[in-house]
């Protein structure tokens, strides 16, 4: 018999009502329905056509086995086959059924008419006949709610396990070396490839010269009062030389003409100079130190400053020197190395890391280094103009964690596993820099070690059970933390027992 075909074998005392609740517990795509050797079922179109119309509603194909003429009539009216016997109906094809037979009234009056004739063949059944055919929808009914029930506690209720498994910290710091000369991490060496970049890096930078040269001396000046000591007017020329009277005396020159009048009441007062030789500090004298005339005036008049003279000083300017050129190319270099490592963290993509330390400068040309003063040119500052090939190395962090998780492998015994999200990684000092870019440092890794939990076996062991049999049981037979218990959370919260379905259980395994 194929799959798809169902046999329902028909009572004498069915009628269009039972046929149809029969059809609404049939799975299959075709129905035949088998007449009784005795009895009258269906005996009228209308029938006939509701049953029609449930099993269309089903997706179900429908097929007669029957020796009623009237039944037979029917059938052919609705374009359903029928056969002689269920044999004969497995072997052919069934024909597809009308989807629409009857015409609509064309009147109310019509359809009232056909609405009484319905409900007074409903009302023919015997009492007893109607009186089964009642059971039978409540049986349905309450049928129907009871397997909505079951099926709402069998398939609705969800619950969640949390546990925390017993662990212990672990804690590895491992000495990895970064080789350019690598293409592939050797896990077991502890080595892994590195990246050697180069490019070029400029700076200019600029100091005060430090040098200083003398520029010459200034010559200091002031005022001297002249007193005639005779009876006579006097002139006193420009150029009259003043002194002190010291063992080496300081010279001045007067720098105007004056005249003095008659009489020791006669005083006027004169500028005045050093003279070239005494230029600098040494023409600063104090009040009452200049008392000489020098010349053909001298004892016809009285000198004397009564200020102290001033402006007498040395002069000097900046001058750059071999010192200032060599800070410069200090300050340059460290600014080229700055900019290329700037230049380089900005192009890093991904986990890699500049190791610091390792950018240098590999080489200057003559033409690269341009400083805008030579060492003794006179300048207040001094520039420098500098360009050099820089090398770094790079290294993927990413694949030093993997050689570093590597050496947790002695930690993991049978029953025991290591949860990658929960370690953490950190990198240590860099212990050397070769010349050919190979680079050694340290990384630590540290995370927990837990013992393992097979979610199945917790789903198997707690299905159906109670919550509190439930949490018994994981308690009793996992290894679990101490002080974080398992915690259970069902769906619906009254609900006090764990889901039949173990895929309705779900388990989350948490370190502490």
């Amino acid at each position: 018999m194929p799959s798809d075909l169902h046999i329902l074998h028909l009572e004498p005392d069915d009628d269009s009502v039972t046929i149809r609740d029969r059809l609404t517990f049939v799975r299959a795509r075709r129905v035949l329905l088998v007449w009784p050797a005795s009895g009258t079922i269906l005996p009228h179109k209308l029938d006939l056509l509701l049953v029609l119309r449930q099993a269309t509603r089903l997706g179900m194909r429908l097929a007669l086995v029957t020796t009623d003429r009237a039944v037979i009539e029917h059938a052919r009216d609705l374009h359903i086959s029928v056969f002689a016997s269920a044999e004969a109906a497995q072997r052919a094809t069934w024909h597809r059924p009308r989807a629409r037979v009857f015409v609509p009234p064309p009147d109310d009056l019509a359809r009232a008419e056909l609405a009484d004739a319905i409900l007074q063949q409903r009302a023919s059944l015997p009492p007893a006949q109607a009186q089964r055919h009642n059971l039978l929808r409540w049986i349905a009914f309450l049928g129907s709610v009871l397997a909505v029930i079951v099926g709402f506690f069998v398939a609705a209720p969800s619950a969640t396990i949390t546990l925390t498994p017993a662990s212990r910290q672990v804690f590895e710091t491992v000495q990895i070396v970064a080789d350019p000369a690598l293409t592939d991490i050797d896990i077991e060496g502890r080595r892994m490839p590195a990246t050697v970049v180069s490019l070029q890096a400029t700076s200019r930078v600029t100091v005060a010269s430090s040098g200083r040269a003398s520029a010459g001396a200034s010559q200091a000046q002031g005022l001297v009062t002249f007193t005639n000591l005779t009876d006579a007017p006097l002139l006193v020329p420009y150029g009259t030389v003043v002194a002190t009277s010291d063992t080496y005396p300081v010279r001045f020159e007067t720098v105007a003409e004056a005249t003095l009048p008659s009489g020791d009441q006669g005083a006027v007062q004169v500028p005045i100079r050093a003279l070239p030789e005494h230029s600098g500090t040494a023409g600063n004298v104090s009040p009452g130190a200049i008392n000489r005339v020098e010349g053909d005036l001298a004892g016809q008049v009285a000198v004397t400053n009564p200020n102290a003279t001033f402006g007498g000083a040395i002069q000097e300017r900046s001058v750059v020197t071999a010192d200032d050129h060599q800070r410069l190319l200090v300050l340059g270099r460290q600014q080229v190395l700055q900019r290329a490592r700037d230049t380089l963290l900005y192009q890093l993509a991904g986990d890699q890391f500049l190791v610091p330390g390792s950018i240098t400068i590999r080489a200057e040309r003559p033409e690269w280094t341009v400083f805008s003063a030579y060492v003794g040119d006179a300048a207040e500052s001094v520039s420098l103009d500098l360009r050099a090939d820089v090398q770094a190395v790079i290294v993927d962090e990413r694949q030093a964690r993997q050689v570093a998780y590597a050496s947790l492998a002695p930690y993991v015994q049978p029953g025991l596993e290591i949860a990658p999200e929960a370690l953490s990684f950190a990198r240590g000092d860099i212990l050397n820099i070769a010349e050919d870019g190979r680079v050694t440092f340290l990384m630590t890794v540290s995370g927990s070690v837990a013992v393992a939990i097979d979610q199945e076996y917790v789903r198997s062991r707690t299905r159906g059970v109670s919550v509190s049999e439930a949490r018994r049981r994981l308690e009793g037979e996992l290894l679990l933390d101490p002080a974080h218990p398992p915690r259970i959370a069902t769906w619906p919260g009254w609900y006090p027992r764990m889901p039949v379905l173990p895929v309705r259980i779900a388990v989350e395994v948490r370190l502490p």
